[in-house]
């Protein structure tokens, strides 16, 4: 699950954020201040989900380009 997860945070967080918006359609007589607090919630875990993906994307600029040997002239491994 923590696989997952960890692969699908920000689609995860996505359909959550969308979520919010469609509770007021639901129900209307929702008080303010749980949205207020949802979105609250959903910024907090936006920020979390981006400098995960920050992570992962700054261990991958720092592997090697399975085409690198390649472009150097040498034969692929």
């Amino acid at each position: 699950m923590t696989d997952f997860i960890s692969k699908h945070g920000i689609r995860i967080y996505s359909v959550l954020a969308a979520l919010v918006p469609a509770l007021v359609l639901v129900w209307p007589s929702i008080p303010w201040e749980a949205l207020v607090a949802a979105t609250a919630g959903l910024l907090g875990v936006g920020v979390v989900a981006a400098s995960h993906e920050d992570t992962k994307t700054l261990q991958a600029l720092y592997k090697d380009s399975p085409f690198a040997a390649e472009l150097h002239g040498q034969s692929a491994k």
